[in-house]
């Protein structure tokens, strides 16, 4: 290694200690996980996975980036978004660096696959509780159930439920399937996922759910459907997209930042 980039890297390292060093350990856990200083953390969090869903909620608020976070303020309430990344460990570790920080509230608001005949490309599924078929949740929760279900937070459920029927904006509320694999959901698991009650299934709900209720912060789910999987594999899907998605994303963006902010009125 040439001694240019030796020295380089020693000096990151000595600038790195030097930082740290007047860091409590959960600041440090929460720089590690997101990069910025958890004081950055608005108390209320939307929880997006996907880029594009990251990039369309920040359209409805003025943000600043502080580093894989964002803060603006929503009818003068301080709000951040933070993404998740895609799937149940790496949603955990953004939970674990929630808790360490002053946040209060969390919706996560995204996508997933519809499992009900009912259910359509573009409709919204507002997650009344989540069924852990995931393997991270597993680690968390005190249980030996194969499949434990946890409510998603009664009050904020019932605040974007209110929210969602007063702007007259369709919608199902039901169980949401939590899963590892998004290449491999054959038809035996979105059977067991419907016998099991589930109206939909994705990779985060059920983790940021769980966790949120372990770590006593109220935590909600909405989502999007994108697609209708049957069992034959993601590359063999038939991919749909409708203005429905954009429009029922530009909804709940506006109406998750409204219950969010009405928070400080109640």
């Amino acid at each position: 290694m040439p001694i240019l980039r030796t020295l380089k890297n020693y000096l990151k390292a000595y600038l790195a200690k030097g930082v740290m060093r007047f860091m409590s350990q959960n600041n440090k856990i929460v720089y590690m996980v997101l990069n910025c200083n958890s004081a950055k953390i608005a108390p209320k969090v939307i929880l997006p996975a996907t880029d594009y869903v990251v990039q369309q909620i920040k359209k409805h608020i003025e943000v600043k980036e502080y580093g894989r976070t964002a803060k603006g303020t929503y009818k003068d309430v301080p709000i951040s978004v933070v993404s998740t990344g895609m799937g149940a460990p790496a949603a955990a570790m953004v939970l674990e660096a929630l808790k360490r920080s002053n946040v209060s509230h969390i919706v996560r608001l995204d996508y997933c696959g519809g499992l009900q005949e009912d259910i359509n490309v573009g409709d919204i599924v507002l997650c009344s509780e989540v069924i852990c078929g995931d393997g991270t949740s597993l680690h968390y929760l005190d249980t030996k159930e194969n499949y434990p279900k946890v409510a998603a937070n009664s009050t904020l459920t019932s605040l974007l439920n209110e929210e969602l029927e007063k702007n007259k904006v369709e919608f199902h509320k039901g169980p949401v399937w939590g899963h590892d694999a998004l290449f491999r959901e054959p038809l035996e698991l979105l059977e067991k996922a419907r016998d099991h009650g589930a109206i939909a299934i994705d990779m985060e709900s059920s983790v940021v759910v769980a966790l949120g209720e372990l770590f006593n912060i109220p935590t909600a789910s909405i989502l999007i459907v994108t697609d209708k999987p049957s069992g034959k594999g993601l590359e063999n899907e038939k991919i749909s997209i409708t203005p429905k998605i954009f429009q029922n994303l530009d909804r709940i963006s506006d109406i998750v930042l409204d219950v969010l902010s009405s928070l400080n009125e109640k």
